[in-house]
């Protein structure tokens, strides 16, 4: 993609789907698509034991729970680039993160990795990666849909420089956000708690975000809590000296690897539109639609 690239002006589409209704219907057909897609992916792909593979490291057939996780995102967010350009990119984000939800949800917890004797590393591991396919996903929407309406354009306006801005490189440590909340939420093996724990975090990093750089482009916003999160659960799996079958059995797994690579990559996208549209309560100028 050419840094050197102006940014859509969607004003126009936006214009003409000022009407709340309007906004929930279109914004329910997504979800609803999204979500259903989600579902019907979610059981593809297998470990050795049958279940819904809850990672590409724990799948019986990697390449299919690739193709799977990597066939979803791409419809997804189609999906996600339509909605975000008759409402705003955050939206359209929000619609992505939903879909994710939707199939990590059908997929084993944090029991299944113990159970098919994987490695708690490889959760960290896989999370990062989720950082490539998920950046270029939110790039995507953002460059379908344009630049919020409520952040004025500066300089140029050329892509990479308004989506990787200063203020926004300084400010995309709140994604450490995430981890916290996720320590202090998740308390047990259920996989709603997991993505609960990481919708909850991403929504703290998207408020935090949003209000301490209010001019910025948020797209790192949605990115930083994956990569922090993974780098966190990677650090941790590397100081556990007991076996993985006995902290299941004693109940004492860190919350952090609790939370699967997908559950923190929906929990994020989802959680931080979240809380960026939550911010225009703070802030009397916001215009999102969220």
């Amino acid at each position: 993609m050419d840094s050197g690239a102006s940014l859509p002006n969607a004003r126009s589409s936006h214009a003409t789907l000022e009407s709340a209704p309007v906004r929930g219907v279109l914004l329910a057909a997504a979800l609803g698509a999204c979500a259903w897609l989600g579902i019907w992916l979610g059981s593809v792909a297998t470990d050795a034991r049958g279940v819904a593979a809850c990672g590409y490291f724990a799948a019986s057939s990697p390449s299919t729970y690739a193709m799977t996780a990597g066939s979803l995102l791409l419809v997804a967010t189609g999906i996600a680039c339509g909605i975000g350009r008759m409402l705003n990119a955050v939206v359209g984000v929000f619609v992505l993160g939903a879909a994710l939800a939707a199939f990590t949800m059908q997929t084993g917890a944090v029991n299944s990795v113990v159970f098919d004797s994987a490695r708690l590393t490889s959760i960290g591991v896989e999370t990062m990666v989720w950082t490539g396919p998920a950046l270029l996903a939110v790039m995507a929407v953002f460059r379908v849909s344009g630049p919020l309406q409520d952040i004025p354009l500066e300089g140029d306006g050329s892509v990479l420089r308004e989506w990787f801005s200063i203020d926004a490189l300084k400010v995309s440590l709140v994604g450490a956000a995430l981890p916290l909340v996720v320590w202090i939420v998740v308390h047990t093996p259920m996989k709603g708690q997991a993505i609960g724990g990481a919708c909850a975090g991403g929504l703290a990093v998207g408020l935090t975000f949003r209000i301490l750089a209010p001019r910025a482009q948020p797209l790192v916003a949605f990115i930083s809590p994956i990569l922090i999160m993974g780098g966190y659960q990677w650090f941790v799996a590397n100081r556990i000296t007991l076996s993985s079958e006995t902290l299941l059995a004693l109940g004492a797994l860190p919350p952090e690897l609790r939370v699967m690579p997908l559950d923190v990559v929906a929990g994020a996208l989802a959680g931080v539109a979240l809380g960026i549209g939550w911010a225009r309560s703070f802030r009397k100028t916001d215009t999102i639609a969220s």
